[in-house]
């Protein structure tokens, strides 16, 4: 595997903290898979159990909305980047997919198999406990935002989105 995948893998929020080392590791079970643009990389509601992280392009994550006449479109909830990932929840033993992702560009992704990253967790625990801890800290975060956006009380401003607590 070269050197700019662990790169690429170095900067992925999911996998700080790693070694070098272990970031060979996650990059040999990494596939890469290429999609055009317009191209849906998964749709809300499907099964799924890939952990994508984007090396080239940039995604739409939308989900379904009911609008106040009943109908149902998409909203777009988040743009990733490079160096982003996504599908994270399927590393917590599979799942149904929260959301429709759509490349916005030609994309390049590193795809990662639930089963063959559970194998390398077994292999190498403390990448299991590495992931699974960011993974933790990260949807604390979005629960908590979310608690306080449905609460009315979080006041977006300039400067502070993205910003983490």
């Amino acid at each position: 595997m070269s050197a700019s995948v662990i790169e690429h893998l170095r900067r992925v929020e999911v996998f700080a903290g790693l070694s070098d080392e272990d970031l060979l590791q996650v990059a040999t079970v990494c596939k890469p898979r290429r999609l055009g643009a317009g191209q849906i990389v998964f749709e809300e509601g499907s099964d799924g159990d890939e952990l994508m992280v984007i090396l080239d392009g940039c995604v739409r994550v939308s989900i379904n909305t009911r609008l106040p006449q009943g109908t149902i479109t998409a909203s777009t909830i988040n743009m990733l980047y490079t160096g982003q990932s996504f599908g994270e929840m399927v590393l917590l033993g599979g799942a149904t997919r929260s959301a429709t992702v759509t490349c916005v560009d030609p994309c390049t992704l590193l795809v990662i198999r639930e089963r063959d990253f559970a194998a390398l967790c077994e292999r190498t625990p403390r990448i299991g406990y590495r992931v699974m801890r960011n993974m933790a800290s990260d949807l604390a975060y979005k629960l908590r935002s979310s608690n306080l956006l449905l609460r009315g009380n979080i006041r977006w401003q300039q400067g502070e989105l993205g910003k983490r607590s």
